[in-house]
């Protein structure tokens, strides 16, 4: 049986949480620094999946598992502190198209951190994903198709999602190792605790206030934690099935739901030709990528 079908469920869940996600943070870095937001981020997300690993059990710990964890967790908090500045100092029209970048990384990274290379209809599949995926995210006023990338020269939240795009193809793999020596929730949760202890200094040193900062958004920051939490849950668990590079691709891919959601349901028909052409460029990617 081919595992894409299932995976599909996965991942769409996961894309649709993690665009409630990015929309929720932004909003909330109007009000508390990144700092703040990406520790209460990990503190919800540990207090969540806590119950779920005690419900489960301990797991077996192994070396591999271990190296997987600290350099996991390291690169993680570089990510989410570049990711939180990248999208408070920037509009998201110009950063989010960058991000869609990471599955064409991971050809690079895959094949050497874990031995995962798609086959060329993958790959095919990839790029047109990747490229479908980008000029659904462009906003209408880049009518130029490379603007995400010339705003790299003068927009400094946008060379930080670059950044983050490139460590993210680092980390999904990082994510299948651990996945493979533990378990999905075992690895998401010890990742992300192990991650806020990490962000509990930085957010002493940097951070204004914290507590108070956490206080006057905390209906937001719990809505960003659960959005988080259970984005991670579903990536997790597609990484048991297919390859990394084709999970988070589908992940991007996702957001097709989200252009059809905006625009049946909340109006939103500006640049809706181009978001259109996008979406038809994706699905001839998912095509290409199921018969792969």
């Amino acid at each position: 049986d081919h595992p894409i079908p299932e995976v599909f469920l996965f991942v769409h869940i996961k894309e649709g949480k993690e665009a409630l996600k990015d929309i929720t943070s932004k909003f909330n870095l109007y009000h508390i620094d990144e700092y703040t937001a990406a520790f209460s981020l990990h503190l919800v997300q540990s207090i969540i999946l806590a119950p779920l690993v005690l419900y489960l059990g301990p797991e077996e710990i192994s070396n591999r598992f271990l190296y997987a964890l600290l350099a996991g967790s390291l690169i993680q908090v570089t990510v989410i502190l570049l990711y939180f500045k990248a999208i408070k100092r920037s509009e998201l029209s110009v950063t989010v198209p960058l991000i869609t970048l990471t599955p064409l990384f991971m050809l690079l990274t895959s094949p050497l951190m874990i031995g995962e290379f798609p086959s060329m209809m993958g790959i095919v599949g990839i790029v047109l994903i990747v490229t479908g995926t980008y000029i659904s995210n462009l906003s209408q006023d880049n009518k130029n198709f490379f603007a995400p990338f010339v705003s790299l020269v003068k927009n400094q939240g946008s060379r930080y999602m670059l950044i983050v795009a490139f460590l993210w193809s680092i980390t999904a793999n990082i994510d299948k190792i651990g996945v493979e020596e533990t378990s999905p929730v075992f690895w998401a949760f010890t990742k992300d605790f192990l991650i806020l202890l990490y962000l509990f200094p930085i957010l002493v040193v940097k951070s204004h206030k914290p507590l108070r900062q956490i206080n006057h958004r905390k209906w937001g920051l719990l809505l960003v934690g659960f959005f988080r939490s259970a984005s991670v849950l579903t990536q997790m668990y597609a990484l048991q099935f297919i390859l990394v590079a084709y999970v988070i691709s589908i992940k991007r891919a996702s957001s097709i739901f989200i252009i059809l959601f905006a625009f049946f349901y909340m109006n939103e028909k500006k640049n809706f030709r181009n978001r259109m052409i996008g979406i038809i460029i994706i699905l001839a990617g998912l095509f290409v990528i199921a018969i792969s």
